[in-house]
C-alpha cells in the first residue's frame, strides 16, 4: 500500500483518483465533489509540500509541532494560498477546511515518520522522499498549480503522471539517480 493509500484509509476518505496525464482530470466520468475533493486535493498537496521541505532540508524534526500549525511549517507563507486553492477545487466552501488539511498534514508526518521506521539520517529521508514522491504526483490535481505555489516547477510537469513501461522505467531511472549518495 503506498503513503497515499495509507493517509486516504486512515483518515477515512474515498479512494483518491488518479489524474490522467492526458484530460489533467480524476481518471473515470465521476467528478470529485466535497470531502472526497478536499482529500483528493488535500493529500497529495501535503505529502508533496513535505517532500520539497524534506528535499531542502532533509531533517524529520522540522515537521514537529506542539503548536497545531503544521500547514505553515509545510507551506511557509504559502499556506493560505494552498488552503485557497484546495478550496477552490472542493468547490466546498467550509470555515472548518483549514483544520481538516491540518489533520491531513499530522497524519500524514505520522505514516511518514512511521514508514521511516527511526531512520531519520539524511540519506533515509532522501531515499524515502524519491521513492514516494513519483507515486504522490499521480494524484495531484493540476488546478491547484502547486508547482507555481512551492517554486517547483517539476511538481505541475504532466508527464510525471504518465503511466505504462516507458514511463515506468524512466522513473525508476529517477529514483535510482535520486537516492544515489553525493559523498
Amino acid at each position: 500500500m503506498n503513503i497515499i493509500e495509507t493517509i486516504q484509509k486512515n483518515l477515512g476518505f474515498d479512494l483518491l483518483k488518479k489524474i490522467d496525464p492526458n484530460t489533467q482530470e480524476t481518471q473515470g466520468d465521476d467528478t470529485v465533489m466535497g470531502n472526497s475533493a478536499i482529500a483528493q486535493a488535500g493529500i497529495p498537496a501535503v505529502l508533496l509540500g513535505i517532500y520539497t521541505k524534506l528535499e531542502e532540508t532533509p531533517d524529520i524534526r522540522l515537521l514537529e509541532t506542539e503548536k497545531g500549525n503544521l500547514l505553515e511549517i509545510i507551506f511557509g507563507k504559502s499556506a493560505e494560498t494552498v488552503v485557497q486553492k484546495v478550496d477552490d477545487y472542493s468547490k466546498f466552501r467550509d470555515k472548518h477546511s483549514t483544520q481538516q488539511l491540518e489533520h491531513i498534514a499530522a497524519e500524514s508526518v505520522r505514516v511518514i515518520k512511521e514508514s521511516l521506521g527511526g531512520k531519520t539520517d539524511e540519506n533515509s529521508i532522501r531515499k524515502f522522499v524519491a521513492k514516494n514522491k513519483p507515486d504522490t504526483l499521480l494524484y495531484l490535481p493540476p488546478s491547484l498549480e502547486l508547482g507555481t505555489v512551492l517554486k517547483n516547477n517539476n511538481l505541475d510537469d504532466r508527464t510525471g503522471k504518465m503511466e505504462g513501461p516507458v514511463s515506468s522505467f524512466i522513473r525508476n531511472v529517477e529514483k535510482a539517480f535520486n537516492t544515489t549518495s553525493n559523498n
